[in-house]
Protein backbone atom coordinates (compact mmCIF):
# COMPACT_ATOMS: atom_id res chain seq x y z
CA UNK A 1 0.00 0.00 0.00
CA UNK A 2 2.74 2.27 0.38
CA UNK A 3 3.37 3.07 -3.36
CA UNK A 4 -0.83 4.34 -2.84
CA UNK A 5 0.58 8.07 -2.91
CA UNK A 6 -2.81 9.93 -3.99
CA UNK A 7 -4.83 7.83 -1.36
CA UNK A 8 -6.63 10.25 0.70
CA UNK A 9 -8.66 8.03 2.94
CA UNK A 10 -7.53 4.37 4.35
CA UNK A 11 -10.32 2.82 6.43
CA UNK A 12 -10.04 -0.36 7.28
CA UNK A 13 -12.06 -0.33 11.03
CA UNK A 14 -14.12 -3.38 12.14
CA UNK A 15 -12.06 -5.95 10.81
CA UNK A 16 -9.95 -8.75 12.00
CA UNK A 17 -6.94 -7.14 11.23
CA UNK A 18 -4.09 -8.61 13.44
CA UNK A 19 -0.01 -7.76 13.66
CA UNK A 20 1.54 -4.47 13.36
CA UNK A 21 1.00 -1.20 11.99
CA UNK A 22 3.27 -1.03 9.35
CA UNK A 23 5.86 1.78 9.18
CA UNK A 24 5.27 2.61 5.02
CA UNK A 25 1.79 3.91 5.99
CA UNK A 26 4.05 6.93 6.92
CA UNK A 27 4.81 7.25 3.12
CA UNK A 28 1.12 8.10 2.12
CA UNK A 29 1.70 11.47 2.03
CA UNK A 30 -1.30 12.72 1.02
CA UNK A 31 -3.83 11.09 3.46
CA UNK A 32 -6.35 12.66 5.04
CA UNK A 33 -8.15 10.16 7.02
CA UNK A 34 -6.17 7.05 8.62
CA UNK A 35 -8.77 4.54 10.38
CA UNK A 36 -7.51 0.90 12.03
CA UNK A 37 -10.25 0.94 14.80
CA UNK A 38 -11.91 -2.28 16.00
CA UNK A 39 -9.44 -4.54 14.52
CA UNK A 40 -6.92 -6.95 16.78
CA UNK A 41 -3.52 -4.63 15.83
CA UNK A 42 -0.90 -5.47 18.74
CA UNK A 43 2.91 -3.49 18.58
CA UNK A 44 3.77 0.05 19.02
CA UNK A 45 2.00 2.81 17.12
CA UNK A 46 4.56 3.80 14.18
CA UNK A 47 6.52 6.91 15.16
CA UNK A 48 6.60 7.60 11.02
CA UNK A 49 2.53 8.53 11.42
CA UNK A 50 4.05 11.64 12.27
CA UNK A 51 5.21 12.32 8.86
CA UNK A 52 1.80 12.41 7.63
CA UNK A 53 1.18 16.05 7.91
CA UNK A 54 -1.76 16.30 6.45
CA UNK A 55 -3.62 14.05 7.96
CA UNK A 56 -6.92 15.37 9.76
CA UNK A 57 -8.26 11.93 11.16
CA UNK A 58 -6.27 9.18 12.95
CA UNK A 59 -8.57 6.44 14.76
CA UNK A 60 -6.52 3.26 16.23
CA UNK A 61 -8.80 3.18 18.66
CA UNK A 62 -10.20 -0.18 19.98
CA UNK A 63 -6.71 -2.61 19.06
CA UNK A 64 -4.49 -4.17 21.33
CA UNK A 65 -1.80 -1.20 20.85
CA UNK A 66 0.98 -0.66 23.47
CA UNK A 67 4.03 1.05 24.29
CA UNK A 68 4.11 4.92 24.04
CA UNK A 69 2.48 7.39 22.09
CA UNK A 70 4.48 8.67 19.68
CA UNK A 71 5.67 12.19 20.35
CA UNK A 72 5.88 12.25 16.78
CA UNK A 73 2.36 12.57 16.39
CA UNK A 74 2.56 15.94 17.33
CA UNK A 75 3.46 16.95 13.96
CA UNK A 76 0.09 16.31 12.84
CA UNK A 77 -0.47 19.98 12.98
CA UNK A 78 -3.95 19.45 10.67
CA UNK A 79 -5.28 16.63 13.07
CA UNK A 80 -9.23 17.70 14.26
CA UNK A 81 -9.61 14.20 15.65
CA UNK A 82 -7.69 11.48 17.25
CA UNK A 83 -8.42 8.62 19.16
CA UNK A 84 -6.34 6.49 20.28
CA UNK A 85 -8.94 5.05 22.95
CA UNK A 86 -9.29 1.13 24.32
CA UNK A 87 -5.81 0.18 23.81
CA UNK A 88 -3.04 -0.62 25.72
CA UNK A 89 -0.98 2.48 25.35
CA UNK A 90 0.98 3.07 28.29
CA UNK A 91 3.74 6.04 29.84
CA UNK A 92 2.78 9.67 29.82
CA UNK A 93 0.76 12.02 27.37
CA UNK A 94 3.43 13.31 24.71
CA UNK A 95 3.37 17.32 25.67
CA UNK A 96 4.38 17.28 22.07
CA UNK A 97 0.10 16.75 21.64
CA UNK A 98 0.11 20.79 22.82
CA UNK A 99 1.19 21.64 18.79
CA UNK A 100 -2.36 20.05 17.51
CA UNK A 101 -4.10 23.40 17.90
CA UNK A 102 -6.75 22.41 15.68
CA UNK A 103 -7.85 19.53 17.30
CA UNK A 104 -11.38 19.24 18.25
CA UNK A 105 -11.68 15.64 19.86
CA UNK A 106 -9.34 13.89 21.57
CA UNK A 107 -9.63 10.23 22.73
CA UNK A 108 -7.10 8.62 25.29
CA UNK A 109 -9.72 6.60 27.42
CA UNK A 110 -9.21 3.38 28.87
CA UNK A 111 -5.04 2.96 28.17
CA UNK A 112 -1.96 2.47 31.03
CA UNK A 113 -1.12 5.93 30.78
CA UNK A 114 0.05 7.50 34.03
CA UNK A 115 1.73 10.66 35.23
CA UNK A 116 0.39 14.53 34.82
CA UNK A 117 -1.91 15.61 31.83
CA UNK A 118 0.60 18.19 30.17
CA UNK A 119 -0.35 21.92 30.89
CA UNK A 120 1.12 22.17 26.96
CA UNK A 121 -2.62 20.34 26.34
CA UNK A 122 -3.58 24.23 26.87
CA UNK A 123 -3.18 25.41 23.84
CA UNK A 124 -5.28 23.18 22.39
CA UNK A 125 -8.04 25.95 22.14
CA UNK A 126 -10.39 23.95 19.88
CA UNK A 127 -10.48 21.18 21.74
CA UNK A 128 -14.76 20.45 22.11
CA UNK A 129 -14.35 16.51 24.09
CA UNK A 130 -11.42 15.54 25.79
CA UNK A 131 -11.73 12.13 27.08
CA UNK A 132 -9.18 10.36 29.50
CA UNK A 133 -11.37 7.91 31.73
CA UNK A 134 -9.68 5.21 32.69
CA UNK A 135 -6.10 5.54 32.70
CA UNK A 136 -3.58 5.92 36.05
CA UNK A 137 -3.27 10.00 35.42
CA UNK A 138 -2.23 12.23 38.11
CA UNK A 139 -1.88 16.06 38.98
CA UNK A 140 -3.06 18.98 38.19
CA UNK A 141 -5.94 19.83 35.24
CA UNK A 142 -4.03 22.42 32.72
CA UNK A 143 -6.12 25.16 32.24
CA UNK A 144 -7.36 26.01 28.61
CA UNK A 145 -8.11 29.65 28.02
CA UNK A 146 -10.88 29.79 25.41
CA UNK A 147 -10.39 31.20 22.07
CA UNK A 148 -13.30 32.95 20.10
CA UNK A 149 -13.09 33.02 16.76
Amino acid sequence: MSSLINLKALALNGNQLSGQMPPQLGNLSSLKWLGFNDNQLSGQIPTELGSLTGLELLDLSGNQLSGEIPPALGNLTDLRWLWLSGNQLSGGVPPELGNLTDLIFLFLQDNRLIGEIPPELGNLRRLEIMDFNGNELSGEIPLIEPHYY
